[in-house]
C-alpha cells in the first residue's frame, strides 16, 4: 500500500476516487477526472460499489444481531458515511474504524460527529497487532477478546505477504470465538479492460493485486471459513446481480466477489 497522503492533490488518490464514485464530496478535480476514466472502462462500477455497501450492512447485522458480537474493529474503513457499518449494528455495539491516512480520519470524525460508541483512529491495516495494542484502543475494548474484525474491499491493495501477516497476527491475538469478515475481489487481469484498469491505478500509486479463490484460502491459513463458506456477493445479499450479463465477462468466476466469515479451526 502506498505511503503518500490522501491530501496530495497533484495525482489522483484511490480513496478520493472511491469517495467520488459513491457520491461523496471529499475529492479533487484530478480525482474526478480519474474516476470518470475508470467509469468509462467499467460503466457499471457505481452500482457495483453500492452492492458492496449493501453487503457490508448485511455483515453488520449478522455479526451483531445474529452472532452477538458487541465490538467490531474495521480496518481500512474509508469514509464512514451513513451506509457504513455503524448504521446497521445492534444498539450498544462498539465500532472502531481506522484508516492509514490522517486526512481520511479527520474527515471521518467530522462525518461521525461524536456518534455514540463509534471511534476512528489512524492505523495501517497491514499491522493489526500494532493497532490493537495501542492504549487508546485497549481502553475502548476494555479486555474484550470476542471481537469481529472486518477487512472489506481492501484485498486488491494488499500483497500476498501482507495478507499472510494480517492472518497470522490476528489469529495469534484473537479469542477462540473471534471472527474475521473478509471480502475478496475476483477479477480477470488478462482482459484488455482489466489491464487498462490496473495501469490506471498503478499511475495513481495504488497498484492492484488480484488472485483466484484457491489462493486466498491458502493465504488465510490457519483461519478457516465457517459453515457458510465462501459466498458470492449475490448470495450474501440475497439479490440477483445488479450487473447485466454482458458486464459479467469482467469477472472470471461469474460473480462480483466473495464474502467469508473466517473463524479458528476446531
Amino acid at each position: 500500500m502506498p505511503t503518500r497522503t490522501i491530501v496530495d492533490a497533484t495525482i489522483p488518490s484511490a480513496g478520493r476516487v472511491y469517495d467520488y464514485l459513491l457520491g461523496g464530496h471529499h475529492n479533487f478535480e484530478i480525482d474526478r477526472r480519474a474516476a470518470d476514466r475508470v467509469r468509462t472502462l467499467i460503466p457499471f462500477l457505481p452500482k457495483l460499489m453500492r452492492l458492496f455497501r449493501w453487503c457490508l450492512q448485511d455483515l453488520a447485522y449478522e455479526l451483531t444481531y445474529v452472532r452477538g458480537y458487541d465490538a467490531i474493529v474495521d480496518f481500512a474503513s474509508g469514509l464512514p458515511t451513513s451506509d457504513h457499518l455503524h448504521s446497521a449494528v445492534a444498539p450498544g455495539t462498539t465500532v472502531i474504524y481506522s484508516d492509514r491516512d490522517p486526512v481520511s480520519v479527520e474527515y471521518g470524525l467530522e462525518i461521525l460527529e461524536n456518534t455514540p460508541n463509534v471511534h476512528y483512529f489512524q492505523a495501517d491495516c497491514r499491522y493489526p497487532l500494532e493497532y490493537l495494542s495501542r492504549p487508546e484502543v485497549q481502553s475502548i475494548l476494555n479486555g474484550k477478546r470476542k471481537i469481529a474484525y472486518v477487512y472489506w474491499g481492501i484485498s486488491m491493495y494488499l500483497t500476498d505477504a501482507e495478507i499472510k501477516n494480517i492472518s497470522k497476527e490476528l489469529y495469534d491475538y484473537a479469542d477462540d470465538d473471534a471472527c474475521m469478515a473478509f471480502y475478496l475481489q475476483p477479477y480477470d487481469p488478462e482482459s484488455a479492460v482489466g489491464q487498462q484498469v490496473m495501469e490506471l491505478y498503478s499511475k495513481m500509486g495504488d497498484p492492484l493485486q488480484f488472485r483466484n479463490l484457491p489462493s486466498f484460502k491458502e493465504l488465510f491459513k490457519p483461519w478457516v471459513a465457517d459453515n457458510l463458506g465462501y459466498r458470492t456477493m449475490e448470495e450474501w445479499h440475497g439479490v440477483e446481480s445488479p450487473l447485466a450479463p454482458e458486464e459479467m465477462h469482467f469477472f472470471p468466476d461469474k460473480t462480483v466477489g466473495y464474502g467469508v466469515y473466517l473463524v479458528k479451526g476446531k
